[in-house]
């Protein structure tokens, strides 16, 4: 297989009797750090990221969501957020400030980072209804 090339935004329908887990993005290929946008029109304020590291071997994976462009993310100076996923484990990020973690452009940016070996990861990115 190959890595995804941009992460999927799966908008939720408010008040749903329920909807299918989506496919995931996946990384499966390489040993080097696998960048990735998530097209959340500006509003990550309503956005949850879930990612399970799926690593062959016993290999933390670091999700660093990236500091927005400023402007507009005014906050930008804060940082990156960063988050150690252990093998076979599945952490969900977010919502998201706008205002430190938007780029210029309205999307997330992610990289993807294994500790050593290669990558492995299942990633399903949600955008939540408004209400």
């Amino acid at each position: 297989m190959a890595n995804a090339t941009a992460l999927t935004v799966t908008t939720l329908t408010a008040n749903a009797a329920g909807s299918a887990q989506p496919t995931a993005d996946v990384l499966d290929t390489g040993t080097a750090a696998v960048s990735l946008d998530a097209d959340v029109g500006g509003l990550s304020g309503r956005v949850i990221i879930e990612v399970k590291n799926t690593a062959g071997t016993a290999v933390n994976l670091t999700v660093s969501v990236l500091a927005g462009d400023n402007p507009p993310a005014g906050r930008a100076g804060l940082g990156n957020l960063d988050t150690v996923i252990a093998q076979n484990a599945t952490k969900l990020i977010g919502p998201l400030e706008s205002a430190r973690f938007i780029q210029d452009n309205g999307k997330l940016s992610l990289t993807f980072t294994p500790a050593s070996g290669t990558i492995g990861a299942a990633i399903r990115v949600y955008k939540l209804p408004k209400q």
